[in-house]
């Protein structure tokens, strides 16, 4: 992660940003980052959640940011 000069805790204008389906409501942030890893580092990951639920639940989707 290079980052720019402004921003050096931001990642490149390169990285990744994919968003991922069919993610097993049960996972956690920790195990999808335990399966991106290997194909860089994983700067961020957003879980979308169903907040009409009580308590919020995650919709089995997730947007993973990978640095290149």
């Amino acid at each position: 992660m290079n980052g720019s000069l402004d921003h050096p805790d931001q990642p490149d204008i390169d990285a990744i940003k994919m968003f991922v389906g069919q993610i097993p409501r049960s996972w956690s942030e920790e195990q999808l980052r335990e399966l991106f890893e290997p194909y860089g580092a994983v700067y961020e990951i957003n879980v979308l959640r169903d907040r009409s639920q009580n308590p919020p639940q995650s919709k089995g989707r997730r947007h993973v940011v990978i640095l290149t």
